[in-house]
């Protein structure tokens, strides 16, 4: 998945004020800091060629992580989403991502409390030729500060839960339940330590009368074992200066993720969820799944055709509605 065209062009805009040297160990220092420092006490990008080098090499991920997770979002014909919050925002990813996935997006308000990466979002904001993009509200405080905040149709914090005390998530969760209309969509790093994010606010959106729209397929106990976790990946497409300040010679690169999507009303779940790489092998394919009775292992043959055929098109992370060969 690659970026829009016209964020492409503003990114690359912005690198033009740094030159490769810069960018490279801006990217670096960053990259360290945040693999050492657990819940910060202050901010993470200290620099304006720090803030360059994450859009460079890190909104890329971010926007395309978003965009597949709202993707598990199945509107009705008669479903609009018309307002989108987004807590710890950044410089924008979920807010360009969002606009993608809905077209219907007229109101979006953005929480930030770094005042130079909101800066830096807003100018990236002025190429867009989406409306609710220009005109978005943003907002310079910590996503705990909520007062005054209004409700809107789909809340999201993706890669910010991490940012903040322990102590705060639990009610800063509660506080995202009663201020989306429709969805609430937490995303993490699919790390160990990510998932054990998720999987407790999976816990509390239950509690709190959530309704599950994904990747689970059911409200049971996670059955995902000690030293295991789950999550996704995402393939993203690297630019030409993404691949220079990361010394790299492939032209992408693989995001691993874990998230939850909780909604006010119920929908239909699938039957199972794949969380692991396919093994297809000649005349049949092993499924790795979760399901309502659990995780198992599924084998699919040719001996089913249409099961057969459907499975060898599966992917990790995708949905499962097919036979109980096993």
């Amino acid at each position: 998945m690659s970026l829009p065209e016209n964020l492409q062009e503003a990114i690359a805009k912005e690198a033009e004020k740094f030159n490769l040297g810069q960018i490279s160990l801006a990217r670096e220092e960053l990259s360290d800091r945040y693999q050492k420092t657990d819940r910060p006490k202050g901010p993470l990008i200290l620099t304006d060629a720090e803030r360059c080098a994450y859009l460079v090499a890190r909104l890329p991920a971010t926007y395309a992580v978003i965009r597949r997770v709202l993707n598990e979002i199945h509107l009705s014909p008669s479903e609009t989403i018309e307002s989108l919050l987004d807590l710890g925002a950044g410089p924008g990813s979920a807010m360009w991502a969002a606009c993608e996935c809905f077209s219907s997006l007229d109101q979006i308000t953005l929480v930030e409390n770094d005042a130079s990466l909101m800066t830096l979002g807003k100018r990236l904001a002025l190429s867009s030729d989406v409306p609710a993009i220009q005109s978005a509200n943003w907002l310079l405080r910590g996503m705990e500060s909520l007062n005054g905040v209004s409700t809107h149709d789909l809340v999201i914090l993706s890669y910010s839960i991490g940012e903040i005390p322990q102590r705060a998530i639990e009610p800063l969760i509660e506080a995202c339940w009663n201020l989306t209309k429709r969805y609430l969509v937490i995303i993490e790093p699919g790390t160990p330590v990510g998932f054990e994010r998720i999987r407790a606010i999976r816990r509390q959106l239950i509690t709190l009368k959530g309704e599950m729209i994904a990747p689970c397929p059911h409200a049971n106990i996670c059955p995902m074992k000690e030293g295991d976790w789950c999550h996704f990946s995402e393939r993203i497409e690297r630019s030409s200066l993404h691949r220079k300040i990361k010394n790299g010679a492939l032209g992408y690169e693989d995001e691993k993720y874990s998230y939850v999507i909780f909604s006010k009303t119920s929908s239909s779940l699938p039957e199972a969820r794949v969380l692991r790489h396919p093994q297809k092998r000649s005349g049949h394919v092993i499924l790795s799944l979760c399901g309502k009775e659990g995780l198992r292992q599924q084998t699919v043959s040719k001996r089913t055709p249409e099961d057969y055929k459907a499975a060898r098109k599966l992917e990790w992370s995708e949905r499962w509605n097919g036979c109980e060969q096993t």
